[in-house]
């Protein structure tokens, strides 16, 4: 694989400006979530605590055993 330098300078200065990665990012912003979308994430959130605590039962169940 070529390193950076191994390069010609004007092939990626061209492909810098075809791409357009010298301009700068546009801004990130939050996304309002709808009531649905925050259900589903809450509901997310409350079954990774189940499995988790599902996880930790059977880990302390299973070593002891």
């Amino acid at each position: 694989m070529k390193q950076l330098h191994e390069f010609d300078t004007e092939d990626v200065r061209r492909l810098v400006e075809d791409e357009g990665w010298h301009e700068p990012l546009p801004d990130v912003r939050r996304v309002q979530l709808t009531s649905r979308q925050q259900a589903v994430f809450w509901g997310l959130r409350l079954y990774v605590v189940v499995m988790t605590a599902v996880v930790v039962w059977a880990f302390l169940h299973g070593a002891g055993g």
